[in-house]
Formats: structure tokens, C-alpha cells, sequence
């Protein structure tokens, strides 16, 4: 290299005008408030992460012009080039003083140094203008260390900032290394060093917005598709048909108790979706088979079912599929709104007609009509259940009551049952069309313990006990049907929690009896001294046996494996108790009626 007269230790021993002469042919100053002021714009139009990198990179091209100049006057060692970059810095205006802290090399190549920068003009006009920052903002500082070093060293050295005076640091500070010494932990701040044509991004945004306006197209052509469905008041079931055919994607719509309604597509069942509980379109893996896009569906700011997409494993959705289940929760949520005004509004109208079928408040004329509307055959065959419960908590019972109809009408609807479920004082009341039952092929036993099982998964804790009718072809005697399941009800105990009228014998006729201290007043007459001495009913079990043995003591004393002269001695004693002649049939028949009713009522097991 050709030496020029003034070494660069001895250069900026000069006066600061000498200095500037010698190293540039012409020199122009910009204001540091106008160097701030243009940053401002380029953060407005661009964004603060591009102008970080413009301001970064105008230092890098500072730093490298620098170093050439250094390069070219004498040194003793290239450590001198290193240690006048300080001086440079200072010459330029950028900060008040450069500290160099601590210098690493090994065999003559640079390890790292440790520079302090006291009072850089980046950190001044920040905090001018702006609280204290998340991240340094010395960007030109270092972009101007990391030019200047890479061209004296001929190696690519980065600069990076780890205390900054902008982020509420006393100063600044920063660490030189050479590039392959950083590894992954400066990866983040290589690019602010490389230029992105503006062309380039012009390109991609161009693309990103195209890709963009073709997702809201096709997402607006899917949502017109669904409200014309909407308009021409089809049902949700419409709502994954489109879904399913526009996208291949399998969907489906569950209510708030996490049931699937309606479903398009290979679905496996049964889904368990309780811990799906978000708020906000969400997508979650299901298992290692499958994943879910779900959206919620909202009505009155609840959460009312979700909108769901299935994926198998390793797929995802895109930022069209998001668009377009948030828009299918949408439609959702206001058919569903429909569907429930729908729904309440037919069933407050069964309800009604109901209460005045048992009430006996219609006509003939005026029930064969409301019927026919209601779609209840007045020619078909009906059964009845009653169904009571344990109450433990009267302030909530009207609430709870309601949910429970809402819940009992799913159960019947799911599988197309025809019924009208009301309520009476606090019981329930299932009016069922038996022909729609009868297709199910099931008995009526795994018919109530599938509904009992369904209503405790929502009610758990709660116990329930059913009277159940006979079937009638008469429409105009419900009432009789009403009265058969609260006889029934009444018999139902800790042990039976349904009963059937039809298998209740003789007891059925008192049990239709609404007043129960009127029968607890009959057991009372017939057996009730009887009671009040043989608390382990050993006397009744043997009268019981006696009088269904056709009053035969010789029977008897088979049946219950006792003697003869025994059982004359129980009979004897008996007859005292009750001051009543045992061979009086009539007297027998009420005692017989009495013993039935504790056995129906569980008080008693014969």
C-alpha cells in the first residue's frame, strides 16, 4: 500500500476542520431534528421494522466508506485501524465518547470487543419524543461500527446492542464480533443489513393482497350461499352440506351441551367435545388422527354450540378455511336463534293444549282441530309418562323444570318420537304417540332408562321416579291417562323408581285417589292396630299369605313352611288385634287392599 504523509495514530491529533479536509474532497451536514423527522416518515409509510433496517444499513455504508479512508493513510498494525474507529465515530457527531471496555483476539484475529457509547444522538431524540423503548434504538451507531470494522479487518463483523440508554440503561453498550463467532443469537439482526428491492415487495404484497382478494371472494360466495339457505329457511343441516361441498372438509354443528346436530362428512362418533370450551375460533388437535377448526356460535352473547371443520393429521387450516367457518357460526347463530323461537313457540302452543286437554277446557270440536294443527293424529294410539323428582332447591325449581323439558324434547326429537312434554304442579308430563315409539323397537323399560340416562348426564345428582299409563285409542280421555301415571307415580319407592298402572293390581283403584292422607287414612282403618304392634311385620306377611291362599289353613301352612297349630295361634292373635272376624270375606278383601298398598309403597316386602 502507498504510504501518505500522515500516519492514522497521528490524524486526528489535527484540528477537526484538517481532519475532515484530509479524509473527504466534500462534506455536507444534516440536522440531527431533520434526520429524526425523516425517520419519522419512513416509520409512517414503511413501518418501524423496514426503517430500522434503511438506518442500519446507511450506517453499514458509512462505516465501509470510513474504513476505506482508513485504509488508505500508514498504520503500524491493523489494531490501530481498529482503535481510530472510535475517533471517527466522535468526528461524525453520532455520540460524545467511545470507551472501549474490553478487547478479545487470539494469533492476531479479533475475538470480540466490548464498547460503552456515552450519549449517542439516536437515544437523545428517542427519548425526546417517546417513553423508553422495548429494544435499542442505536441503529445507525450500529450499522456504522459493524461497515467501518468488516472493511479495516476484511472480515464481516456485526455490531450488536445489549444496553441502550433509550431503554433505560445508564449508556449504551455493544459487542463486536466477527459473524462466525455469533452462531444462532444474531440470526435476527443479519437482515436488517440485506436490501429488499422495493419491487421485490411491491411483488409480494401484490401477491398477498391477490391471494387475499380471492379468500374473500370465495369466503363472500360461501356466505351468500348460506343466507340464501338462511332466506328460504332451510335448516342447519343445509348450513354443512355447503360447507362440506365447497371445501371437502367434513363439518359439523353441536348445541351448548356439546351434542352434534348435524354433520357432512366422514365423522367419527361418539365425539367427547367437553374440554373444547373456547370463546374465540380456535383450532386444537382432537387426537393423533384428527384435528378441529372450531367457531363458536353466539346467541345472546353465549356461547350456544361451535361450528366445527375436521383435518386429519398433519393438515391445517389456511387463513380462507378461518374466514369461512367464522362466517358458517354467523349464519349459524340465527338459524339457531330461529330454530329456538321456532321450537319454543310450538312447544309453549303443545304445552298449552295439553293443560287444557287435562283441564278439560277444549271442546271436541276445538281439540280435533288444535290437534291436527299441532300434527297429533286425535286417531292414534297415546301413552303417558309422570315423571317427579327430588327437589333441592325450591327457589330454582321453575328453572329447573324448564331446562329439563328442553332437555327431555332433544331426547324426543333425536329420535323423531311425536310427544308433547309439559308441566303439572312439579312433575313433568311425556304424552307419547305410540306408533312414533313403537318405531324404535324398543320396550318401554329401555325406552325410560335411555331417557333416564340422558337426563342424568345433565342432571347428575338428581334422582327421578316415573308413572307409566296404559295406552288408550281414545284422544279425548287423556285424563284418564294422566290419572293411571300419578296412581303409578304413588307406588314408586327407594327400591322402584318406575311403575307401570298396568301392573299394580287392585291398589290402582285407590291410588287414583289424589288426596294421600286419604289412603294413608285407609291402611291406617284396616291394619293400621296391626302396625303399631308388629314392627317386623311377621303377623301381616302371614295374614297376606293366608288370604292369598284362598283362606285354607292347610295351604297356608305349605306355603309359609309353618304348623298347623302355629299358624292357628297366628291367625287367633291376629283377629284379637284387629277385633275383626278372619272369615269375613269383605273384611279380608280391604285388609288384602291395605296390605297392597304398603307393598306398592315399599314399606312392606312380601
Amino acid at each position: 500500500m502507498e504510504a501518505k504523509p500522515l500516519n492514522l495514530k497521528d490524524l486526528f491529533d489535527a484540528k477537526k476542520d484538517t481532519v475532515v479536509n484530509e479524509l473527504y474532497d466534500r462534506v455536507i451536514t444534516i440536522p440531527i431534528e431533520a434526520r429524526t423527522a425523516l425517520k419519522n416518515e419512513l416509520v409512517k409509510v414503511i413501518g418501524k421494522d423496514r426503517t430500522k433496517g434503511v438506518f442500519t444499513r446507511y450506517g453499514w455504508h458509512c462505516g465501509v466508506n470510513d474504513g476505506e479512508k482508513a485504509k488508505q493513510f500508514e498504520w503500524d498494525s491493523v489494531w490501530d485501524a481498529v482503535y481510530a474507529g472510535p475517533k471517527f465515530h466522535q468526528l461524525h457527531g453520532y455520540l460524545d465518547k467511545v470507551e472501549i471496555l474490553e478487547i478479545g483476539t487470539d494469533k492476531d484475529q479479533l475475538e470480540f470487543i466490548e464498547v460503552l457509547w456515552i450519549n449517542t444522538f439516536e437515544a437523545d431524540q428517542y427519548l425526546l419524543a417517546n417513553d423508553k423503548s422495548a429494544e435499542p434504538v442505536c441503529h445507525t451507531l450500529c450499522g456504522y461500527a459493524s461497515g467501518y470494522l468488516s472493511t479495516v479487518l476484511g472480515q464481516p463483523v456485526l455490531v450488536k446492542e445489549i444496553e441502550c440508554r433509550g431503554m433505560g440503561h445508564a449508556e449504551c453498550k455493544c459487542i463486536c464480533m466477527p459473524l462466525d463467532k455469533w452462531g444462532e443469537e444474531i440470526a435476527g439482526e443479519q437482515r436488517y443489513y440485506q436490501g429488499t428491492s422495493i419491487i421485490q415487495e411491491l411483488d409480494e404484497v401484490t401477491d398477498k393482497l391477490k391471494t387475499e382478494r380471492d379468500h374473500l371472494a370465495k369466503a363472500n360466495d360461501i356466505h351468500q350461499r348460506l343466507i340464501e339457505e338462511l332466506l328460504s329457511k332451510q335448516g342447519i343441516q343445509k348450513i354443512v352440506d355447503i360447507l362440506y361441498e365447497t371445501t371437502g372438509l367434513t363439518a359439523f354443528i353441536e348445541n351448548d351441551h356439546h351434542q352434534v346436530l348435524v354433520k357432512a362428512g366422514h365423522l367419527e362418533e361418539p365425539l367427547d367435545l367437553r374440554k373444547f370450551n373456547a370463546k374465540q375460533t380456535t383450532f386444537s388437535p382432537y387426537s393423533d388422527g384428527f384435528s378441529l377448526l372450531r367457531a363458536p356460535i353466539f346467541y345472546e352473547q353465549d356461547v350456544k354450540g361451535y361450528c366445527s371443520f375436521v383435518y386429519p393429521a398433519g393438515e391445517e387450516p389456511n387463513e380462507l378455511d378461518y374466514m369461512i367457518i367464522e362466517k358458517a357460526g354467523l349464519t349459524s347463530a340465527i338459524l339457531l336463534m330461529n330454530e329456538n323461537i321456532r321450537i319454543s313457540t310450538e312447544q309453549n302452543i303443545k304445552r298449552s293444549f295439553l293443560n287444557d286437554m287435562l283441564e278439560n277446557r277444549l271442546t271436541e270440536e276445538e281439540m280435533y282441530k288444535v290437534s291436527y294443527y299441532l300434527n297429533f293424529n286425535s286417531a292414534s294410539s297415546y301413552w303417558m309418562l309422570t315423571i317427579g323428582r327430588d327437589c333441592k332447591n325450591a327457589e330454582n325449581e321453575i328453572a329447573f323444570n324448564e331446562e329439563l323439558i328442553r332437555y327431555i324434547n332433544l331426547f324426543l326429537n333425536e329420535r323423531n318420537v311425536n310427544a308433547i312434554v309439559s308441566q303439572k304442579l312439579d312433575k313433568i308430563i311425556v304424552l307419547i304417540e305410540y306408533p312414533s315409539f313403537e318405531n324404535l323397537n324398543i320396550t318401554q323399560d329401555k325406552f325410560i332408562s335411555h331417557l333416564f340416562t340422558y337426563c342424568l348426564k345433565r342432571f347428575s345428582g338428581y334422582k327421578f321416579c316415573v308413572g307409566v299409563s296404559t295406552v288408550i285409542q281414545n284422544f279425548m280421555e287423556l285424563n284418564v291417562l294422566y290419572n293411571e301415571t300419578l296412581a303409578a307415580l304413588r307406588a314408586t319407592n327407594e327400591e322402584t323408581n318406575v311403575s307401570y298402572f298396568k301392573k299394580l293390581g287392585l291398589e290402582s283403584v285407590l291410588f287414583q285417589v289424589q288426596d294421600d292422607v286419604l289412603i294413608d287414612r285407609f291402611v291406617e282403618q284396616h291394619i293400621g292396630k296391626l302396625l303399631a304392634i308388629d314392627k317386623e311385620f311377621d303377623l301381616i306377611r302371614t295374614l297376606y299369605a293366608y288370604i292369598c291362599n284362598g283362606n285354607s289353613i292347610n295351604a297356608t301352612s305349605k306355603k309359609t313352611s309353618m304348623s298347623i297349630s302355629g299358624l292357628r295361634y297366628r291367625l287367633a292373635k291376629i283377629s284379637e288385634i284387629l277385633n275383626q272376624d278372619l272369615a269375613d270375606t269383605e273384611a279380608l278383601f280391604s285388609i288384602y287392599l291395605a296390605i297392597n298398598i304398603l307393598k306398592s309403597k315399599g314399606t312392606i316386602t312380601i
